[in-house]
């Protein structure tokens, strides 16, 4: 058992002084790697290295056994003109960018839906009502009815009716990584999408959306015939309608594995394999509050 911790922390050692490019670009680092991961599983099944180790152990396998060598796209607007290298296309409302800061955009707050109340403010007859109507949507779906057979919510009112959309030819694979590096603010926090689809018109492809209000959440949508569906949603549990810069991390490796992270700390994981062909077009959609995309990285396979 100290054999096995030793030569663990030894492993660690040697990889933590190397760099992510020398790993990407030897042959014989890459075998190291897959060594490595054999390893960490070999470890968590016989359960031959400490809790801490166990995880730094697969820490180190996540963080370098990246499939998304290829860098698609980096944009930090540092030019001070977004429709040039790269190109982006405003198809509503107002973007500006400023200097220093990025791409800034403002839109309308919440507001409430004629005749009804604020969700903050539900009497108990209406969440009573809540319940009886997830009740009856629970006994149609099945209990076993998982977020993927669920239509996507419908949207909220908001004092603009109108989103800010941009859109740019990002010629994302279907494998990538893409960070966003944003922030946002608001009284009632910020509502915004990021999509990936595979053609202009946004029929099919998949949607990230993310509301940092009160009660954010985190929801991964796919996109078929223009509609979407849930695949995923969580709550959006940190505070993140702060003012500070925060990065959004969207993944799909080549076996369908998504994963979404904020600040580096996962929010959700799930497998989706609905699509295999690239993703020509990235449009942001904000439709609430204060929106400010510092800069945009993607890397591809």
């Amino acid at each position: 058992m100290r054999g096995v911790r030793l030569f663990l922390l030894a492993l660690i050692g040697a990889l933590a002084t190397g760099g992510n490019a020398s790993l990407a670009a030897d042959d014989a680092t890459a075998r190291l790697l897959e060594e490595l991961r054999q390893l960490a599983q070999q470890s968590r099944e016989q359960r031959a290295a400490d809790r801490w180790l166990q995880r730094a152990l697969d820490d180190l396998v996540a963080r370098y056994d990246r499939p998304w060598q290829r860098a698609i796209l980096f944009e930090d607007f540092g030019d001070g003109d977004y429709t040039r290298n790269p190109s982006w296309k405003v198809l509503g409302g107002h973007f500006q960018v400023v200097r220093g800061q990025g791409l800034s955009s403002v839109v309308g707050a919440y507001v409430t839906a004629p005749g009804t109340q604020a969700p903050e403010q539900a009497s108990p007859e209406d969440e009573l009502s809540s319940l009886i109507v997830g009740a009856l949507l629970d006994r149609a779906l099945g209990p076993s009815g998982s977020p993927a057979d669920r239509p996507a919510s419908a949207p909220r009112s908001y004092a603009d009716s109108q989103p800010n959309r941009i859109r740019l030819r990002a010629d994302v694979s279907n494998a990538f990584a893409m960070t966003l590096t944003l922030r946002t603010g608001g009284s009632s926090g910020a509502r915004f999408d990021v999509a990936l689809a595979q053609s202009e018109q946004e029929k099919y492809g998949y949607r990230l959306i993310l509301d940092t209000g009160p009660r954010g959440f985190v929801e991964l949508q796919r996109i078929r015939g223009g509609r979407g569906a849930v695949v995923e949603s969580r709550p959006l549990q940190a505070a993140i309608n702060d003012g500070r810069l925060h990065d959004i991390t969207w993944q799909q490796a080549p076996d369908g594995m998504v994963r979404v992270l904020l600040d580096e700390q996962a929010l959700f994981e799930v497998r989706d394999r609905a699509f295999r062909d690239d993703y020509p077009w990235l449009t942001l959609n904000h439709q609430a509050g204060e929106l400010t995309l510092r800069s945009l990285r993607i890397d591809g396979t």
